[in-house]
């Protein structure tokens, strides 16, 4: 019996299915598109490996006979659970259903993935986005494992031959504080000086982070932050209200540096720029979801 049931083409259980459920060959070959004696066929053939009778002939059509409700039992949820697969990855591959899962840091979000999601989601609002904010050191192993479609990050990261990545944008940071520390903004500062007032930070494994300490570590420095908290919007909070020294994009300090909530604190070192990457597996091939908004929206390719 188990090679029987092994050796059943699979053609036989989706006839057996529309039969048991429609009650009925002639209805059964009309949702199949198949003839009426092609189900028939594969009928008794399915019959003929079992070696036994699944449905009782009638003048009403066909019921199952007590064999063939044990097969029905196992047969139903099985069949409904491939088919539920097949119209989820038809609905993947035309965009009319399916899932897009993005991880990155808060910065990536403000600057990139949400405006673009906004074109995207209205070209496209059956599909499912799912966005997770996560550190820099763990992102990387959820592309890795297939926990994430797609990352965007800033460098700097650690590199990996795993990974695919795509240049996206090249930002400017800047060090900024509040009307406290206004006198900062006159002339040019060493990152020496800095070091004797409060400092800012995002936790030590953000990227903003890993940057600021490089940049301090090229100068023979140690960047050791008096204050650390969690997001973008706490740093601007912090220097807001006097708190310290901290680092933002250029993008997002120029509004707060016009109302004159805080100052830049112009330095002497090279121009403080970091490059954004999109970065997908080599290995795990991209939902039709996620090509869709890399290739069309997230990081399209330049007009020729």
């Amino acid at each position: 019996m188990k090679k029987q049931l092994l050796n059943a083409n699979m053609e036989y259980y989706r006839a057996f299915y529309y039969v048991a459920k429609l009650g009925s060959i002639t209805a059964a070959a009309q949702k199949m598109c198949l003839t009426q004696p092609t189900v028939t066929s594969a009928i008794r053939r399915l019959e003929e490996q079992l070696g036994t009778t699944l449905f009782l002939r009638g003048r009403k059509g066909v019921r199952l006979t007590h064999e063939g409700q044990i097969l029905w039992a196992r047969v139903k949820p099985a069949m409904e659970l491939l088919l539920s697969g097949e119209r989820e990855l038809e609905e993947a591959r035309t965009l009319t259903g399916g899932s897009l899962r993005i991880v990155s840091t808060e910065m990536s979000y403000r600057s990139y993935i949400i405006p673009t999601l906004q074109r995207f989601t209205t070209d496209h609002p059956n599909v499912k986005i799912r966005c997770r904010n996560a550190l820099t050191e763990n992102v990387l192993d959820m592309v890795r494992t297939g926990e994430t479609d797609i990352a965007v990050l800033h460098a700097p990261f650690p590199e990996a031959d795993d990974l695919e990545l795509r240049y996206l944008d090249t930002i400017e940071e800047c060090f900024v504080a509040g009307p406290r520390y206004r006198t900062l903004a006159e002339g040019t500062h060493a990152l020496a000086e800095l070091l004797e007032y409060p400092l800012i930070s995002v936790p030590a494994g953000a990227s903003t982070n890993r940057f600021v300490s490089s940049l301090f570590e090229k100068y023979g420095l140690t960047f050791l932050p008096d204050i650390e908290v969690t997001t973008i919007d706490l740093v601007i909070q912090a220097v807001e209200h006097d708190l310290g020294i901290g680092t933002l994009p250029v993008s997002e300090a120029v509004e707060r540096m016009k109302s004159g909530k805080m100052f830049r604190i112009p330095v002497s070192e090279p121009p403080m720029e970091r490059r954004a990457y999109v970065i997908t597996s080599k290995a795990l091939p991209l939902s039709t979801a996620a090509r869709v908004y890399l290739g069309e929206y997230l990081c399209p390719a330049p007009p020729d």
